[in-house]
């Protein structure tokens, strides 16, 4: 899988590292790690970006929410961490 460049600058610059997505059969996984300050004013930066827009329309319908709790369109949805080694 080859992510466009702008789109991992525009990641880059709004404090998103380490940002790994691993398939397993029809299941994806990601995980990233946020370094800013707003993670919630950085997203929507994200989302602003029109070369990530463009890229979410390839990217989306690859997408399908995932368990019973999913509201419509809920591609990705949080996960609780029960643990973690340092």
């Amino acid at each position: 899988m080859t992510v466009w460049p702008q789109v991992e600058a525009t990641l880059q610059a709004c404090n998103v590292h380490n940002y790994t997505i691993f398939v397993l059969e029809n299941t994806l996984f990601a995980y990233y790690e946020y370094t800013g300050d707003d993670h919630e004013a950085d997203m929507a930066r994200v989302a602003q970006d029109p070369v990530t827009q463009e890229w979410w329309t390839h990217t989306d319908p690859c997408q399908t929410a995932f368990g019973k709790d999913a509201a419509p369109g809920e591609g990705w949805r949080d996960m609780q961490e029960v643990w973690h080694l340092a």
